[in-house]
């Protein structure tokens, strides 16, 4: 019988298991390691593109409400678009609303116009355009609808702009045309601002021919027009970007795209580049593809790390049993911290999370950028669309379309065009930013959804996304805590001798169509319907109902709102009255600062 020694054998057999150990975890770290790598590519890929669409989106889309708000003020008659002074004053004020809106104007049926420019902040008044503008205004016309248009020269300016076109149709009469345009050069440094990390491969395409910026093309014309305005691929200096389309396609192999995201490689003079793009419809007639490009080798340099980490771990057994130890609790541990911040993220608690340290891994440094970027993203998502209203749709679930009994406020400050016309710019964006916080938080605490800023004005609902059978209740709440704020900032501004805020509440409750209403690429989760109209209209009718004394907030109420709140709320009939767009009249009561109360806190009112 053939004899070992225990050396021997310990060797032998620990030398076996360490091997098949670290051959194991190797085999498996590097496999994990592919399928992590491709998928931070994919993310950061992914987190790129739609934070520069995102930030195109909120360039754009400030531009377009500013146009519709101004045409919906004109519609209203509040403007009179033929009285110079009050066309001017809007002019300017829509201006100043907009710090990368480089001009807004007014076409008349006559096609001369009223144009407002950032640059010189004052009104030109210009004949009739060229047969070629108006061509293309008639075109507008013909839709009857906003929409954004053909790119445009405009020699004001020096610039080429893109430009949302609003036209003004009542009773089927052509009253005017509002025009808001924003320079290209601000859409290409939105894109540089955050999102793409590699400035040099970052690009715009005007639809697949024409690039929308690119350095050294300039247009050269004393008038409009829409002809050149944007260079061909065919025409720039870039062999790379120029033959995004014309030269032979393949689809990636490791990293795959996701979603709205697209890309594909390409083989130049012995080169091979990625190209990784989106498209975004809608803000010119075609879609603006944004991206960047690549060369195959920067994104394949992980995968080259990851293979000679590998043949290093075979030549070093027992070095790389400790290493990996070490680093698989050092990477443990930074997973463990991601995946805490994310817990956090979820339940929508950013003022609670921190960024991430970086690491001096590659893949979890990456992933702690692509993840600070994100938080950062999300800290400015919250402030366009209300945390509240988000929470609800994720507990609820789905937003579904569908009709509810809701209560709906509008809030409206009273004569705020001749208030704030003496008001700088900056006192009047003031102005309105402490009203809304005033009035938002008051609406919030009754657990209220705020829908819009309309100018100066709030609309607000109760009852959705989440049932609330109270919700007529909580809108007279809320209506009452608005007017005792109002009051208290009131006494505090005339104190001050400020001039105090006046303003108008008027809420009605009745079935409404609530969900997501709009396109699958921009998406608004309010409520349509005649109760809508009608809480406007009460609103509205506060101008003509007299109290005396004048009362800072007028807050006015349906009869039905005030049936379903209950008898907690001291109420007082103004009567019936009819209002503009209903052939029924509407009982109409005012809700009084009083001893309102929640049910069994205090004496039930009259």
């Amino acid at each position: 019988m053939r004899q070992f020694s225990i050396a021997m054998v310990l060797t032998m057999s620990f030398g076996t298991l360490v091997t098949c150990a670290v051959l194991s975890v190797l085999t498996i770290s590097l496999y994990s390691g592919l399928a992590n790598t491709r998928d931070l590519l994919e993310e950061k890929a992914t987190s790129e593109l739609a934070s520069v669409e995102q930030n195109l989106r909120n360039l754009l889309n400030p531009v377009e409400r500013q146009v519709q708000f101004l045409s919906e003020l004109i519609y209203r008659e509040e403007v009179d678009i033929n009285d110079p002074k009050s066309i001017n004053q809007a002019l300017l004020t829509s201006l100043s609303g907009m710090n990368e809106n480089v001009g807004i104007s007014v076409v008349y049926p006559d096609f001369s116009s009223r144009v407002a420019t950032r640059y010189d902040k004052k009104i030109e008044y210009n004949p009739p355009v060229e047969p070629e503008g108006q061509d293309s205004l008639k075109e507008v016309l013909m839709t009857g609808v906003g929409h954004w248009g053909p790119l445009i020269y405009s020699p004001e300016v020096h610039e080429t702009l893109m430009a949302f076109r609003q036209p003004i149709i009542r009773n089927e009469k052509f009253i005017g045309l509002v025009i808001g345009g924003i320079p290209v050069s601000e859409v290409r440094r939105a894109v540089q601002l955050d999102g793409l990390s590699r400035n040099d491969g970052r690009f715009i395409l005007y639809g697949k021919e024409h690039i929308l910026t690119y350095d050294g093309f300039q247009v050269h014309s004393d008038k409009l027009t829409y002809k050149g305005v944007a260079p061909k691929l065919s025409e720039i200096p870039d062999p790379v970007l120029s033959a995004i389309w014309s030269a032979e396609r393949k689809d990636f192999k490791w990293v795959k795209p996701k979603g709205a995201m697209q890309g594909h490689f390409i083989e130049l003079n012995d080169e091979t580049y990625q190209f990784i793009y989106t498209s975004v419809e809608g803000y010119t007639d075609k879609p603006l593809i944004v991206g960047y490009k690549v060369k195959f080798e920067d994104v394949a340099g992980a995968l080259k790390r990851l293979a000679w980490a590998g043949f290093a771990g075979l030549g070093i057994l027992i070095v790389s049993c400790i290493i990996a130890i070490l680093i698989g609790r050092r990477i443990a541990g930074s997973v463990h911290t991601i995946s805490e911040a994310s817990q956090k993220i979820s339940k929508l608690n950013f003022n609670e999370v921190g960024t991430l340290p970086p690491s001096h891994l590659k893949e979890l440094h990456e992933a702690s950028e692509a993840y600070n970027t994100m938080l950062r993203g999300l800290s400015w998502f919250e402030n366009y669309v209300p945390k509240s209203l988000v929470r609800k749709l994720m507990e609820t679930g789905e937003a579904h379309s569908e009709t509810r009994s809701v209560t709906v406020m509008f809030t409206d400050i009273c004569e705020f065009t001749p208030f704030a016309e003496n008001m700088s710019s900056e006192d009047v964006a003031s102005l309105l930013n402490q009203h809304f916080e005033l009035v938002t938080a008051c609406i919030e605490k009754e657990g209220g959804t705020v829908d819009k800023f309309i100018g100066d004005a709030v609309m607000a609902f109760w009852g959705a996304p989440e049932y609330q059978e109270d919700h007529a209740a909580r809108a007279c709440r809320a209506a009452l805590a608005i007017t005792e704020t109002i009051e208290r900032d009131n006494e505090k501004r005339r104190q001050e001798g400020r001039a105090p805020v006046k303003m108008r509440i008027g809420i009605h409750t009745g079935d409404l169509v609530v969900g997501n209403i709009g396109s699958s690429g921009r998406l608004n989760y309010t409520v349509v319907g005649d109760t809508v109209n009608i809480a406007q209209r009460i609103e509205q009718l506060g101008k003509s109902i007299q109290i005396d004394p004048q009362p800072d907030v007028l807050a006015l109420i349906s009869t039905t709102t005030a049936d379903q709140a209950g008898e907690h709320f001291p109420y007082q009939s103004v009567g019936v009255h009819r209002v503009k767009g209903r052939k029924e009249e509407v009982d109409v009561c005012r809700l009084h600062q009083a001893e309102a109360s929640r049910p069994n806190e205090m004496e039930v009112g009259a």
